[in-house]
């Protein structure tokens, strides 16, 4: 799509909405600047327990980010909302693909999961997520993370974290509202995205559907490959994204669809990068019927049936199959997969103090590759495996304290049993709260992970955290936590260039373990907040894909520690300001291959990321909101680093962008 395509389609919801006279005008529903810090803090979520619970309540160490954040942030996408919490950063995977890890571990490939209005997004194929213009920002309502394991609840991908996306239904939207970003580089376009939402809630009935087209670079920058060869990524780095979201509830019962076309264009490949550029999707279809069934006042039942459809690494043009018959090998991929899932689940409140619940989940997962690409553990276009598992959660709000047990039983046709038990602490006492958590989790192997090896084992994954935070003051916060992560049997990719063979194996063991602090103070004039992370792999990581020779501390790709400082000032009843600083430790990753094909390490410095924001409400009309701001002020040379030892170079972020933002909302009458 060209940028007057993406223009014209701006311009085009716009003139549309204008013409809906029968609404009436109105700025958003969330009024940040007149909620008191406890009144933020006491804000609940669901995705760490059986019931809503506060964040100092849950049991786990979560985070909570509004739409109203989001939007006075102005961040761009997803991984400017995730840098700004403890513990996350991202690297490099391979042909221009981003990943996120956590607390030092990659765990692009199946160890966090995203999941968005319910549905699992990691691909079923390599268990990853892809980030960069990828998840559309504007149809957010809110972002419920666990920054630690959630296998209990959510199963095999959730091993280190949690990142639960929910979208604006018909209630919170109850009108048509349009947006529009546009962004630029220094040599190149950033980003150019358009959003149309309508939804509405009328009774037991509500609706809602959300269209987003964006496309956006990469980089402006130049990319050299393992071996020295380089190409300017702004021809060369395209992303596209369209994303359809829409739903619709009566009563007890909710339906959802969802469709997206992720399209990187990727040239960079695995080690050497390829002559010419190459189109590569993220298709998927997501479809959800789940029905609450409220047997009584304590107890409802709930069925649910998913089914997913994905093209993931789609790279199946007539140029990519020329270039993997040459020098390229890999580059085509044409394979689908889906999954057919039923849940059943049944919550029961015993009484106020005592929630729990009790479920059952089976699914079958499927693979279907063209012809010249078959898999290699059924020798054909085909395969197949089925799962089951079934878990419990128990909330006890006993007089000392809160005590969240759980546990998941899970038994794959492929790769046997496996069980994993939880328990947390929590008390609150006034200003006080404190959180004691034990888990394991584990990381199921994907189908492509199982193809090279059917012998491939589960991760297992032991983490102890605590908690505690204190309330100094009715407008300041302040929280820090350990954790301690060991993972057993770690699933990484190899290759070995004498044999030419690839593939996954389970390794010994890795892990980190370390501290975050948070601090926050809010008044009616504005917010401030800081918050820091580090981790150690001293002892911990026994994989040698991972290690950075002659520094047992640190992990490949990730900085050992992060600190965050931020703001949003309320310069007038309109006008928001809202700066932010990341600053990233030194990093180390392999950047060339030597004469003799050994890779050479490299040590980065430190960076710092400096963005301002302006947001403006109810510009010239009500309802009108615009934005714009600077990322990377200081346009510093910040490259992503494969968190593994596989060749791939250092792949350049961005530069400094200048973003302009409105968005148009309409409430119903």
């Amino acid at each position: 799509m060209k940028n007057s395509s993406i223009s014209s389609l701006i311009l085009a919801i716009f003139l549309i909405t204008s013409f809906q006279t029968h609404a009436q005008n109105e700025s958003d529903t969330t009024d940040y600047f007149s909620m008191s810090l406890d009144e933020l803090m006491n804000l609940t979520i669901t995705v760490a327990s059986t019931e809503a619970l506060s964040t100092r309540e849950s049991p786990g160490i979560v985070n909570l980010i509004t739409a109203d954040e989001i939007a006075r942030s102005g961040a761009r996408d997803l991984i400017d909302v995730l840098r700004m919490i403890p513990g996350f950063e991202f690297g490099v995977d391979v042909q221009g693909v981003i990943g996120v890890g956590a607390r030092g571990n990659w765990g692009h490939e199946g160890k966090i999961l995203i999941q968005l209005d319910g549905q699992e997004m990691n691909e079923r194929s390599f268990a990853t997520t892809q980030l960069g213009n990828h998840f559309p920002l504007e149809q957010i309502e809110r972002i419920e993370i666990i920054r630690g394991p959630g296998s209990a609840i959510y199963g095999g991908y959730a091993e280190l974290g949690v990142i639960n996306i929910i979208t604006k239904k018909g209630k919170a939207l109850n009108g048509v509202s349009v947006a529009g970003t546009y962004g630029q580089l220094p040599d190149a376009l950033g980003r150019a995205e358009g959003t149309v939402m309508v939804g509405r809630s009328a009774g037991d009935v509500a609706f809602d559907a959300k269209l987003t087209v964006g496309q956006g670079n990469r980089s402006d920058r130049t990319y050299t490959d393992f071996y020295g060869d380089s190409y300017d990524m702004k021809d060369n780095s395209e992303l596209k994204n369209l994303h359809i979201n829409s739903g619709l509830s009566y009563k007890g019962l909710g339906i959802r669809l969802i469709y997206e076309d992720y399209q990187i264009q990727q040239r960079d490949l695995f080690d050497a990068a390829m002559p010419v550029p190459v189109d590569m999707h993220f298709k998927g279809v997501y479809a959800e019927v789940k029905y609450d069934y409220k047997v009584s006042d304590k107890v409802k039942l709930t069925p649910k049936v998913q089914y997913k459809n994905q093209q993931p690494w789609l790279t199946n043009s007539a140029v990519a199959r020329q270039l993997d018959e040459n020098d390229y090998a890999g580059v085509f991929a044409d394979k689908t997969v889906e999954q057919t899932l039923g849940d059943l689940v049944l919550n029961v409140n015993f009484t106020p103090k005592i929630n729990v619940i009790a479920g059952m989940q089976y699914y079958v997962d499927k693979g279907e590759s063209v012809p010249g690409y078959e898999y290699e553990i059924t020798n054909s276009t085909d395969v197949e495996f089925y799962n089951f598992s079934a878990y419990g959660q128990g909330l006890f709000k006993l007089g000392f304290a809160n005590v969240t047990v759980g546990a998941r039983y899970n038994n794959h046709e492929q790769f046997g049993d496996s069980f994993v038990p939880r328990i947390g602490v929590t008390k609150v006492i006034d200003r006080f709260h404190g959180k004691l958590l034990l888990s394991q989790a584990f990381r199921a192997p994907s189908i492509q992970n199982i193809d090279p090896n059917p012998d491939i084992e589960p991760e297992l994954t032991t983490v102890f955290e605590l908690e505690a935070g204190y309330q100094l003051t009715s407008k300041m916060a302040l929280t820090a936590n350990f954790f301690d992560i060991k993972i057993e049997d770690p699933i990484v990719y190899f290759y070995d260039s004498d044999t030419d063979a690839e593939g996954y194996e389970n390794y010994d063991e890795t892990g980190t373990r370390g501290i975050e602090l948070e601090y926050k103070y809010k008044d009616t004039w504005g917010s401030m907040g800081f918050n820091y992370s580090y981790y150690t792999a001293h002892g911990d990581n026994k994989v040698a894909s991972y290690n950075v020779p002659g520094d047992e501390d640190k992990l490949l790709g990730f900085a050992q520690s992060k600190a965050n400082l931020f703001g949003s000032f309320l310069l007038t009843k309109k006008l928001t300001f809202s700066p932010s600083v990341t600053y990233l430790g030194e990093r180390a990753g392999f950047v060339i291959a030597d004469t003799n094909d050994n890779p050479v390490l490299a040590t980065f410095d430190p960076v710092v990321f400096a963005n301002l924001y302006f947001q403006y409400k109810d510009l010239f009309t009500q309802g009108l909101t615009a934005g714009a701001g600077v990322y990377n002020l200081t346009d510093n040379d910040y490259a992503y680093i494969q968190p593994y030892n596989s060749g791939h170079s250092p792949l350049p972020a961005a530069g400094r962008e200048i973003v302009v933002r409105l968005k148009y909302r309409l409430k119903f009458s």
